[in-house]
């Protein structure tokens, strides 16, 4: 770790994919391999999409449907550039958690106010927030609100349903 650049007043309120709260969370299930970081790697607290195969992980569609899951912060990941303090990159070949309802932390690239859906970008997985319904252009719907608003780049808190969605066979 590098010399402190700065003095923290109080405790931050989470880290960015960090389980928020302890309220019963969802996962999806995956296959026996379970879910494996692609050849790219996987950025942590963004969206994630299982790939065609049913085992990789990437933060970006194979098609325009919505994203399996949010990249739990779960685990320590390997930090292989050189020098660097710390990362939010899951290198390839590692395994992957998508959560798919919870309360997590997170950070969102646009201002957030309670209650605004979530859409994840299609490039990156990154998060922006809107109004239901009215999906900014290069995202996709996840079915996650914002729960704790903040602004661009700070801190929130979003949460999805932890029931089964109505009629699925879960």
């Amino acid at each position: 770790m590098g010399f402190p650049s700065k003095i923290n007043y109080t405790w931050a309120k989470g880290f960015p994919g960090g389980i928020a709260s302890s309220n019963p969370r969802r996962s999806a299930i995956p296959g026996p391999m379970g879910f494996i970081a692609g050849a790219t790697g996987v950025t942590v607290a963004a969206f994630g999409w299982v790939q065609a195969d049913g085992v990789t992980v990437l933060n970006k569609p194979i098609a325009s449907e919505a994203p399996t899951g949010f990249v739990l912060r779960d685990q320590t990941a390997l930090i292989t550039a050189y020098l660097a303090e710390s990362t939010m990159l899951l290198p390839s070949g590692f395994n992957v958690q998508l959560m798919t309802g919870g309360d997590y932390f997170a950070a969102a690239s646009t201002a957030a106010t309670p209650g605004q859906a979530v859409y994840a970008s299609t490039t990156d997985g990154t998060l922006q927030t809107a109004a239901a319904g009215t999906a900014p252009e290069g995202t996709l719907a996840t079915g996650f609100i914002v729960t704790q608003g903040g602004e661009a780049g700070s801190t929130i808190i979003i949460s999805g349903a932890v029931a089964p969605i109505a009629g699925s066979n879960e």
